[in-house]
């Protein structure tokens, strides 16, 4: 199919109201996540790929494939948004890295005491096996624990 011809059916599709219902309808769920650039932008990405790849052989309905395509892209458009927003790094306003700062910084990011003690014992150079006997819990608890704490220390430091 030409690109003048997926054009004419795009302002065809735009000026039928069945079709602009449609959109409307898949898409009235995101209203409050997102604009209505981004909304309107994600329905015609959805009419146009709609238009490319609908194959009527599968007995489906063109309006039930329109209206999956755009509810579709606005979900890509919220996990987009969302993955965008992750990428800033934690406490990046501070400008000096000195260690002391450093460690504040980590100190803040846990939920209870108990992580954080675990954290300044590893940071002591305190073995699992020394760790685990100080809490009387197993070594494998512990480890995993650390572990856990660890990961999440590099995701959002890193």
């Amino acid at each position: 199919m030409s690109q003048e011809c997926i054009d004419l059916k795009i302002e065809k599709a735009l000026k039928d109201k069945n079709i602009v219902n449609i959109m409307n309808k898949a898409s009235k769920t995101f209203l409050k996540q997102l604009d209505e650039d981004t909304i309107y932008t994600c329905k015609l990405n959805a009419l146009w790929k709609a238009f490319l790849n609908f194959k009527p052989e599968k007995k489906a309905k063109f309006t039930t494939y329109l209206y999956n395509g755009v509810y579709i892209e606005c979900v890509k458009e919220i996990k987009f948004k969302n993955k965008s927003k992750a990428k800033s790094k934690l406490h990046d306003n501070i400008m000096n890295k000195d260690n002391q700062y450093l460690i504040i910084d980590l100190l803040d990011e846990f939920d209870n005491d108990y992580d954080k003690e675990l954290i300044m014992d590893k940071m002591k150079n305190m073995t699992i096996d020394e760790m685990a006997k100080k809490r009387n819990s197993n070594r494998e608890t512990t480890r995993k624990k650390l572990k856990k704490l660890v990961n999440k220390l590099q995701k959002n430091f890193s």
